[in-house]
């Protein structure tokens, strides 16, 4: 099995936590971990596990070194809001250009618009995930009655 399979989408964190190996995921799934991991489909299990491992790592010793900084130093926060949309937007970009199905995407981003408009900015997220997650469901129980691949 390709190790992209066992991060591609929340679905599997529902639905496949009898997959093979998909538990040793689960702790260290991250944005930067999937990134890496689907944009490669011939990586081994071992190599992902090591993937999820550093960046498990980084995460760690990030926060820790983060939050001994920021109790010793005051610095200006100005921007960071912007560099993390930029990051998910690139982020997304990539997985757009790497795919041919573009259906989960849209799905995202259609469903966020929606609950965005009928929430508010301070109350869209816990919708959204929700909305997304039904959606991706619901998508991928119709492709596999179909007999097409799972989302």
């Amino acid at each position: 099995r390709r190790c992209k399979e066992h991060s591609k989408t929340i679905y599997h964190v529902f639905d496949g936590l009898s997959r093979d190996r998909l538990e040793r995921y689960i702790f260290s799934l991250t944005d930067e971990t999937y990134s890496l991991v689907a944009a490669r489909e011939d990586l081994t299990g071992a190599e992902c596990f090591r993937i999820s491992l550093l960046d498990q790592l980084y995460w760690v010793l990030g926060t820790a070194l983060g939050s001994l900084a920021g109790a010793y130093l005051d610095f200006n926060t100005t921007g960071i809001d912007f560099s993390l949309t930029a990051l998910f937007l690139t982020v997304f970009t990539e997985q757009w250009l790497e795919t041919k199905d573009h259906a989960p995407a849209l799905i995202g981003l259609g469903v966020s618009i929606v609950c965005r408009l009928l929430f508010g900015a301070d109350s869209f997220l816990l919708p959204t995930m929700g909305g997304m997650l039904c959606c991706l469901l619901v998508l991928d129980a119709r492709r596999t009655k179909k007999g097409g691949e799972s989302v």
